[in-house]
Parts: structure tokens; C-alpha cells; sequence
């Protein structure tokens, strides 16, 4: 057996002990099935691989929203940013999330993952009364959009700056928010020149702190992730196809808008700061394929050299660079949080204080009503406050009376 050979078994047996994606029931997502969804995924706790638990608690935090159990979205959401930590840039952690295989490690999630975990518990936050730990949250999802290891990228998430001014308004500090919503208006610019979704001249930054009635959309289905390369070595996304491109508002029976984009999260997963993520775990790939063969070159070198001291050298040489090879990477971790929206768009709303009837009707790419996606809810706009709802592009979420 060739020393190649048996570089390539090892590969094998590497691969064999990563960690599977969790078994996530996607077509009962999509069916609106969510209480299905959370009973799996309560059951993946439990069963599944623990290393995947920061995932797991993501998915059923989305569930508890969707199912009305803020309280369990808050505690499910906060367990897992604490497992993905809490968006952590020093240290060989946050580098070996881009560069080596995590998938026998602790599922931490990508930069966008650590985003969207931010912008969900920052809405628990809200919705507990805490602006200041809502803006905290925001403020690490920035931090995680921005910075990998040692490597510092442009933070282009709108909806996370846009978001903090907000936070920050109720708080009091209105040149705080107006440094955010600064921020928020070159995000978007940057973002929508490199190619994510959006307005480059969106209602909701061009006027950030207007309306009381705050309505986020989430609609469709975010990118998959999957294994590319002759060594499966390279974790590529390929977008989910949504019929949903975005949604109309009618209150108490009159149009009011149509919802933006604020978070395209199918940009965000593909990109860091308009760098294509590809290209930065290429890296990865180009030295474990050339460490192998000059490793199994070496080695071949060793067996038939006549200076012993050489061959040993030789030897030693070939070896390191096969076990280098093989730990940077023996497939790419395509564990990813599924469930995610492929857009976050946003709508505000200049509402009378006290209860009103909210519909949403899902608009395809056309502009046409997705009559089994339509959804009418009753919502509460508070006096002298904002209040904020946040919906999917889910059928039939309107019957499991969740607000």
C-alpha cells in the first residue's frame, strides 16, 4: 500500500467521526408544522450530539417565537450564543471556524449564524422591557458580521445598526442612535453595491426613527449549505428557492406599505463584508491537497534514500505535512442553521395607540398575493411607545395565536 493510500483511508476514518447535521423535519417547517418541529428538535437535545446543541437551541428558539413562548425564545436564543461565544475574535476558535473542519467540534455557527442569533435575542430583550441588553446583543451581532480570528471585514448588516439606533432612542441616547442609523445608511449602500437584496434608497433608513408600530417580515428560506472540492473540503451555499419576495401591510383593512429589506441573508452568508467567503476558505483547501502529496513524496523519498540521516529527515518532514494535511481539514462542515429566513425586511408604521387588525398578504416575484400565506393578526400599538411584531412566510401561523 502506497503511502497516498493510506493517507486517504486516514481521510476516511477522519471524515467518519464528524458530526452530523441535526435531523430537522424541513418539510413541517415549512407546512407551518411548528410544534412537530419543536418536539424533534426537544428530542435532538436530548439524543442527538451534544456538539450540535447551539444549533438545536437556535432552531427551537425560532419555534418559540412562532409558537408565542417569548420567555423560551429568550432562554433558548441566550444558550446559544453562550455556546457559540458570544462572538469571541481572539484565539485559534474563531480562526478554525474559517479555516479547519469543525465538524467533529462544538457547532459555533458562522459569522451570519452569529448575526442572526444577536437580532433574535436582542428582540427577546426588547420584548422583555430591556432596550440596553437588546442594543448589547446588536452590538456583538455587529461585531460578529465584522471580525473572523485576526481579519477585520466591513460590517455591512443594515438591520443590526438600524436596530441599535432604535434600541438606543429608547434608551435616550439620540446621538448614540444617530451613529447607528449612520452606520445602518452605509451598510445598506455597501451591501446592495456588492450584491445582497435591498433599496439603496429604503424608506426605513432614510428615515430610521419614524413609526410606532414596528413590523419585521421574514420570508422564504436562507442558503444551504453544502460540500464542494475534490476532497469535499470547500463548505459552499447555494440559495433555497422562495416563492415569498417580500410582503404588503393592511391595517384595520387599509394598505400601509409594503415591507424592505433590511437583511439579506443569503448575501450575508455567502460574504464577509462583500468578500466572498469562498475565496477565504480556499486558503484551507490549496495547503491540505499540496500537503499530502509533498508529504506522501517525502515519505516515498525516505524508503528509498541511502543516507539514513536524509531519509530520516525526510521522513519526519513527510509525516508532519501528511498529519497537517489531514488536520486542517477532512471535509467541510456543512452543519447550518436551516431554518433561517432568506430576507428580513421591515416595515414602519405610523399607528393610533391601542389594539388593531394587522394582515399580511406574501407577495411572489410579481407582486401577486399568495392567497394560503395570507395571515391576519390582532396587534396592540402601546401609548407613548413603539411596539415591534416579527412574522414568517409560514401557512397558517395566524391560527396558532401567537401574540
Amino acid at each position: 500500500m502506497t503511502r497516498l493510500a493510506l493517507v486517504l483511508g486516514l481521510n476516511m476514518l477522519f471524515a467518519a467521526c464528524a458530526i452530523d447535521m441535526p435531523a430537522v423535519p424541513m418539510r413541517q417547517f415549512e407546512a407551518g408544522e411548528i410544534q412537530a418541529v419543536a418536539t424533534a428538535m426537544e428530542e435532538e437535545l436530548q439524543d442527538g450530539a451534544a456538539e450540535n446543541a447551539a444549533l438545536v437551541h437556535n432552531i427551537l428558539g425560532e419555534c418559540d417565537l412562532m409558537l408565542g413562548d417569548k420567555d423560551a425564545a429568550w432562554r433558548n436564543f441566550a444558550t446559544a450564543g453562550r455556546i457559540m461565544g458570544n462572538w469571541s475574535t481572539s484565539g485559534g476558535e474563531a480562526f478554525s471556524a474559517i479555516v479547519g473542519s469543525e465538524s467533529s467540534k462544538t457547532y459555533k455557527g458562522d459569522p451570519y449564524e452569529k448575526s442572526m442569533n444577536a437580532f433574535y435575542l436582542a428582540l427577546c430583550f426588547l420584548w422583555r422591557g430591556e432596550p440596553d441588553n437588546a442594543r448589547a446583543a446588536l452590538k456583538r451581532g455587529i461585531l460578529a458580521d465584522a471580525e473572523v480570528g485576526d481579519e477585520r471585514f466591513r460590517a455591512d448588516n443594515p438591520l443590526l445598526f438600524w436596530m441599535a439606533g432604535r434600541m438606543s432612542l429608547l434608551m435616550g441616547m439620540p446621538s448614540d442612535a444617530e451613529g447607528f442609523f449612520n452606520e445602518a445608511t452605509k451598510a445598506n449602500e455597501w451591501a446592495t453595491k456588492h450584491g445582497s437584496r435591498g433599496d439603496v434608497k429604503s424608506a426605513v433608513v432614510g428615515a430610521p426613527s419614524r413609526g410606532n408600530l414596528v413590523v419585521f417580515v421574514e420570508c422564504g428560506l436562507g442558503p444551504e449549505m453544502f460540500a464542494a472540492g475534490g476532497m469535499e473540503e470547500l463548505a459552499r451555499f447555494r440559495p433555497r428557492f422562495s416563492r415569498a419576495r417580500g410582503a404588503r401591510v393592511l391595517l384595520d383593512g387599509k394598505a400601509v406599505g409594503e415591507s424592505v429589506v433590511m437583511c439579506d441573508v443569503d448575501y450575508q452568508a455567502r460574504t464577509l463584508g462583500g468578500t466572498e467567503m469562498e475565496g477565504i476558505r480556499k486558503g484551507k483547501a490549496v495547503f491540505k491537497s499540496t500537503a499530502l502529496i509533498a508529504g506522501d513524496v517525502l515519505l516515498d523519498s525516505a524508503l528509498i534514500g541511502e543516507d539514513d540521516d536524509k531519509a530520516r529527515t525526510r521522513g519526519i518532514v513527510g509525516g508532519a505535512l501528511i498529519v497537517a494535511g489531514l488536520l486542517t481539514s477532512t471535509a467541510a462542515d456543512t452543519r447550518h442553521w436551516a431554518t433561517l429566513p432568506s430576507t428580513v425586511q421591515v416595515l414602519c408604521i405610523d399607528a393610533d395607540p391601542g389594539p388593531h387588525d394587522l394582515t399580511l398578504e406574501f407577495l411572489d416575484a410579481k407582486g401577486r398575493a399568495l392567497a394560503d400565506l395570507r395571515q391576519e393578526w390582532s396587534v396592540d400599538v402601546a401609548p407613548d411607545s413603539e411596539s415591534y411584531y416579527l412574522f414568517r412566510s409560514l401557512p397558517g401561523l395566524d391560527r396558532l395565536l401567537t401574540q
